[in-house]
């Protein structure tokens, strides 16, 4: 009871954080501007968003599914993986931080505590794919500051991967010698699909930007990863207003206006997350009226 009450008041706290942050921005924000900024938006970007917003779901996708397959003995049923990781994108905005996320593995007919290590693997390659490409643009962003740093950090990131691999020799029973065998066979697959879907990320960004300002590819590579890396720092609700602060900051660099920054940040979160969370919370719905 005591620990549920101190979760409770760790969400609320989170709510707060949000709601001040989103203050702070928005205080200083030209509304007029910013109405301005969303109706320019040209259509034509706008169908290319939600294509590639598409494609990057069947990514995550093909993804869960790879995760999923760590269990060799689980049969994969296409319908029941889509329906599960939809359902994950709407359990991710029940709790602030995305931790309700878990609750995806009582939606497959999979053994709970694999899927549970599926979730947490899934976890750590989309960590690990922010970091590695948010490192490799702090290199060319920080160049005159932390270059060094920045370097080391990135060879390290690298290898983390492989690192997880170790956690095998705590295993003294090998009872999981057959879910890393798997875990190696997926490897290259997730890590193909990992880096497609963050370049589908950055060019959203990258053509939604170039809808107010000419923005080189290059500029979206090292400057995108650093604003995605918010993603990481879950003190905000569903990364709300941290995410916008980023894009403020790090865009400005490139003489890009606040009003900018903040259409082009939720325009893409409106597409990748907001609505496939309402296709999830149908999924939601669906399942329970089956249970009836």
């Amino acid at each position: 009871m005591e620990k549920l009450i101190r979760n409770r008041y760790f969400y609320f706290i989170k709510i707060i954080i949000t709601a001040i942050i989103l203050y702070f921005i928005f205080r200083n924000i030209d509304f007029y501007q910013l109405y301005i900024s969303f109706t320019s938006l040209n259509p034509i970007y706008i169908i290319l968003i939600i294509l590639t917003a598409g494609i990057k779901i069947f990514i995550e996708y093909i993804n869960w599914g790879h995760y999923l397959k760590i269990n060799p003995d689980y049969n994969p049923n296409r319908s029941e993986i889509f329906s599960s990781h939809m359902i994950g994108h709407a359990l991710r905005f029940l709790i602030p931080g995305g931790h309700a996320v878990i609750g995806k593995m009582y939606f497959v007919k999979n053994e709970k505590k694999l899927s549970f290590m599926s979730i947490g693997i899934e976890k750590f390659f989309q960590i690990w794919i922010n970091l590695l490409f948010a490192s490799f643009a702090a290199i060319f962003y920080f160049r005159n500051q932390f270059i060094l740093p920045t370097i080391i950090a990135f060879v390290f990131i690298i290898f983390l991967p492989f690192i997880v691999y170790l956690l095998k020799y705590l295993d003294k029973k090998d009872s999981l010698a057959k879910y890393f065998k798997q875990y190696w066979k997926i490897i290259p697959r997730i890590f193909f699909m990992q880096i497609a879907y963050m370049f589908l990320t950055i060019f959203q960004y990258f053509i939604l930007l170039n809808n107010f300002v000419s923005y080189h590819f290059f500029s979206a590579v090292i400057s995108i990863p650093l604003i995605l890396f918010s993603n990481l720092i879950p003190i905000t609700y569903a990364g709300l207003g941290l995410r916008e602060k980023f894009a403020i900051e790090v865009l400005s660099k490139y003489g890009i206006s606040s009003e900018t920054a903040i259409t082009v940040s939720l325009t893409v979160f409106i597409f990748n997350s907001l609505l496939p969370a309402f296709i999830g919370l149908f999924f939601i719905i669906k399942s329970k009226r089956k249970k009836k």
